[in-house]
């Protein structure tokens, strides 16, 4: 989980690096020029939560973001390595928390840049590869449950259906 972790914090780190020398705020890249308007490097800074809601709430969101990385990490070292799977979703949504938290801190807003848009009436909120690995990871974490409630269930069906020692 920590492996993943780390990956997912140096990835981050170093796309977001790369965008603070390279694209000025508010400015644009074409990485792939083929792809251009519907994807883009869009340096933005968000002071605010997912999606940009909530601007300028830096501090309250810096509190909020440092809580769900404690609450991550103390949750993985309770479950131990029980299941590959939990490891790598707790190590994304870890390595992308701590990613972002880095950014309130250091430079009061988190730095977004990856703009995808569909037409330009359908256009998502400029995003970094933290929030990418963030939702991976939850998505990753609801299919551990789903199988986890599964299995439990697989089992107690198969209880039931044992006969018993009288």
């Amino acid at each position: 989980m920590f492996a993943v972790t780390l990956a997912v914090i140096f990835a981050d780190r170093w796309s977001k690096l790369w965008v603070l020398n390279n694209i000025p705020l508010y400015g644009e890249y074409n990485l792939f020029p083929a792809l251009y308007p519907y994807f883009r490097l869009a340096h933005s800074a968000n002071t605010g939560i997912a999606f940009g809601l909530f601007q300028g709430g830096t501090f309250l969101f810096t509190i909020i973001a440092g809580i769900a990385v404690i609450a991550i990490a103390a949750y993985s070292l309770r479950s131990g390595e029980e299941s590959l799977l939990l490891s790598v979703s707790l190590g994304m949504m870890l390595g992308g928390a701590i990613g972002n938290l880095w950014d309130r801190i250091v430079y009061g807003a988190v730095v977004d840049f990856l703009s995808v848009r569909a037409s330009d009436s359908l256009v998502w909120p400029t995003f970094n590869l933290a929030d990418t690995f963030i939702v991976i990871g939850t998505g990753l974490l609801i299919v551990y449950f789903l199988l986890e409630e599964h299995h439990a269930r697989g089992q107690a069906q198969q209880a039931d259906r044992a006969p018993s020692a009288s």
